[in-house]
């Protein structure tokens, strides 16, 4: 999921909506290295699934917003070291008989270089919503959920939501955060409590300053990304709910690539069923889900 704000986005791609969460609060880039998963051999039958511009490309294209933990690993020079998003997409590529290349966009360009046809798909962690899927498809492998995480400075002092009434929670600018901390805030006044005062911010950067200088007591952030942090980095935070905005996990196409999506699922099926998908995310202390589909999203 991407903590991205909504104001770029050209007028055809309008109707996503709001963006899914997606910070990395007290976490840093990482040369962290890979699943190590031997990639699987090419599967003649799902390669004729492909659509001719793909087989005769030979290519996955793919557009992504670096970094974005654990889904995208860099080093400090901003290369890919691992992820969740670059090993599964290997092993689809693989799967499918095709090479995988994965492309750096600017968040403000990326779905609607999807729409746009610029790349095959973008896959970094995004969220499946029922406003997206008007434009677009999603091929899901994962859920993933929101949590309220506070500095680590604060632990102990905060430990529920409930803790957040009255207090100032650091969001970023249009993104489902903000929703998310005004649905906390409502809940407190209907528990009559003082609201909470959601904070909005233009990037992930900006947010996770708030948290750490003071200036919010509370953060939303990405469950998976915030334990991550917590784990393997020792980000100065801590979780202090359970989680809640459950989502859906997957890549995004056009919504007319049917050809390819329905490629893709049959190869994400495929990795779950011999245990390849369930090994690339296990190496991230992830889980896969059951069984992956096309737009699990509730809602549309």
């Amino acid at each position: 999921m991407r903590n991205r704000p909504l104001r770029y986005l050209a007028a055809s791609v309008a109707v996503l909506g709001l963006l899914t969460a997606c910070g990395d609060p007290g976490a840093q880039q990482q040369p962290a290295a890979g699943a190590n998963t031997a990639l699987p051999a090419k599967d003649q039958a799902l390669h004729d699934m492909l659509p001719q511009r793909v087989k005769d490309a030979g290519v996955l294209h793919v557009g992504t917003t670096l970094p974005n933990l654990p889904y995208l690993l860099t080093d400090d020079s901003n290369n890919i070291t691992g992820g969740i998003t670059v090993d599964v997409g290997k092993a689809v590529a693989a799967k499918l008989g095709l090479d995988y290349r994965i492309e750096n966009i600017a968040w403000e360009a990326l779905l609607p270089g999807v729409v746009a046809g610029r790349f095959d798909m973008a896959d970094d962690g995004l969220s499946d919503t029922a406003e997206r899927q008007q434009v677009g498809v999603f091929v899901d492998y994962m859920q993933s959920a929101s949590v309220l995480v506070t500095a680590k400075a604060n632990e102990g002092k905060y430990k529920s939501v409930d803790d957040a009434c009255g207090k100032r929670i650091a969001t970023i600018r249009g993104t489902t955060d903000v929703q998310h901390a005004d649905d906390i805030s409502k809940a407190c006044v209907d528990k009559g409590k003082p609201a909470a005062e959601a904070r909005q911010y233009p990037t992930a950067q900006d947010a996770d300053l708030a948290l750490r200088s003071g200036q919010a007591d509370f953060q939303v952030a990405v469950t998976e990304q915030a334990k991550y942090a917590i784990s393997t980095q020792n980000a100065p935070i801590v979780i202090v709910s359970d989680n809640f905005g459950l989502s859906y996990v997957g890549m995004y196409l056009r919504k007319d690539d049917t050809a390819l999506a329905n490629a893709l699922l049959a190869a994400l099926k495929a990795l779950k069923s011999d245990g390849t998908l369930d090994r690339v995310i296990g190496h991230y202390g992830l889980t896969s889900i059951p069984e992956p589909g096309l737009n699990l999203a509730k809602g549309n």
